[in-house]
């Protein structure tokens, strides 16, 4: 039973963090009160969208564990 809640409870960040990313970073609310975060999202929506290159290091990181 313990195990249903803490997946529910990963659920639900997982969903909190997909919306912030979108009212933060796909529709550009907040970027007067927090510039940082929202550049921040909006590239994270891009990746997440497929629009954006990936990171070198992310790229490294796949070279390096794919072998």
């Amino acid at each position: 039973m313990t195990s249903i809640y803490v997946a529910m409870i990963v659920i639900m960040a997982i969903a909190a963090g997909t919306v912030g990313v979108v009212l933060v970073g796909m529709q550009g609310r907040g970027k007067r009160r927090a510039p940082k975060l929202a550049r921040t999202m909006a590239r994270a929506a891009k990746h997440l969208n497929g629009d954006a290159k990936p990171p070198a290091r992310f790229v490294r990181l796949i070279e390096h564990f794919g072998r």
